[in-house]
């Protein structure tokens, strides 16, 4: 599940709005669940909130504070290169995209699943 720049990132992500049409609703439960779970294994992160939202660049938004000793942008942007995605979205095609956005760390990711169904969504980490 690569990690790529964010012009690329976009690109995708623009492209699989425009030619598909969200998972449903009942489909995002299960892996919003797994999201969280991943990022719980990693130890520099305290998830604090997940949600669900209508907006089309972010069906799902979750919103995490950075717990590590190097409170750095770059050390939180090289852990989540690292640790996402794990297993949490099987064997569709995934692709997002991490970087400091103000004083915070922003993941943007986009999923491409069978049917031509998508899954976007962020994270944001604060220090």
């Amino acid at each position: 599940m690569p990690y790529i720049k964010k012009p690329a990132f976009e690109t995708f992500r623009s492209q699989l709005i425009a030619s598909g049409k969200p998972i449903a609703e009942k489909d995002i439960v299960p892996i919003q669940a797994r999201i969280v779970t991943q990022l719980d294994t990693i130890r520099e992160l305290l998830v604090q909130k997940a949600r669900r939202l209508s907006h089309k660049d972010g069906l799902v938004e979750i919103t995490a504070t950075w717990v590590g000793l190097d409170a750095s942008q770059k050390e939180a942007v090289a852990i989540l290169k690292r640790s996402w995605p794990g297993a949490v979205f099987e064997s569709s095609e995934e692709q997002f995209w991490v970087g400091d956005s103000e004083e915070a760390v922003l993941l943007n990711f986009a999923v491409r699943y069978p049917e031509d169904r998508y899954l976007t969504g962020r994270i944001l980490v604060t220090f």
